[in-house]
């Protein structure tokens, strides 16, 4: 493996939300300079390594690599002046660890970089065609939250209104449907659930919000699914009714 001249480096590159030709410029000329590369496999194409990275550039895959392996590819960064590139799915301030990452730069006496990307919320308004923070006739705000983990917040979340994107459902489908309706969603409002977008298996996919988790169910979309809620997705504005108190 060709060595550079420089300093260690740690390169915090937004992937996108999968598709090779949707990293940035920025990122692209940083991936094309690492002598490492660690890359979320399952989460993006693997044309974003092979249109971008240097043909003799290490690869390191997670998973298999877990968080120790990736850390002693950072200790050899910094102990043979490494430039590493770590593809962080979306943009890398999106529950992309972006804060321990860092710590992990610092730690080490890294230098490093971070390239903003395309997170997968933008990527699911461009299939649907929406703008996520205009709905017809008014303005209302955007909430970006993710459903793994505790569920705390998505009922509090839901009464105002609000246009969500709902990272990472997994296997919350039930709960988030029950959540969003308690809320004050109309059960009949219509959400959307988007699946590897811009990748092999894509799927777009409108229901309504107590149809959320059958559908989920019917068409396995689990794993690396997002769901956008709210006035953004009705053509016609309805009016929303928070509970009472």
């Amino acid at each position: 493996m060709q060595r550079v001249a420089s300093a260690g480096k740690l390169w915090f590159l937004g992937a996108g939300p999968g598709a090779s030709d949707l990293l940035t410029v920025r990122a692209a000329r940083a991936l094309a300079q690492a002598d490492i590369v660690v890359w979320g496999k399952s989460l993006m194409n693997d044309g974003v390594i092979e249109e971008h990275a240097r043909a003799d550039a290490e690869r390191v895959p997670w998973p298999p690599a877990e968080m120790a392996d990736i850390h002693a590819v950072y200790d050899r960064a910094a102990q043979e002046g490494l430039v590493v590139a770590r593809l962080l799915w979306g943009d890398p301030a999106l529950f992309g660890g972006l804060r321990s990452e860092v710590r992990a730069a610092r730690e080490r006496g890294l230098d490093y970089e971070i390239v903003p990307g395309i997170s997968a919320f933008n990527a699911a308004a461009a299939a649907l065609e929406i703008d996520l923070t205009v709905a017809p006739g008014s303005s209302r705000p955007l909430v970006l939250t993710q459903a793994r983990g505790e569920p705390v917040g998505i009922r509090e979340l839901a009464r105002h209104g609000a246009t969500m994107a709902i990272f990472m459902i997994g296997e919350r489908s039930e709960e988030l449907q029950r959540e969003l309706v308690a809320g004050g969603y109309e059960p009949q409002a219509p959400c959307a659930i988007v699946h590897r977008l811009t990748r092999d298996g894509e799927v777009v996919v409108t229901c309504r919000i107590d149809e959320l988790a059958a559908t989920v169910a019917a068409r396995e979309l689990d794993r690396n699914s997002l769901v956008i809620v709210g006035p953004a997705l009705d053509d016609d504005g309805p009016e929303f009714k928070p509970p009472q108190p």
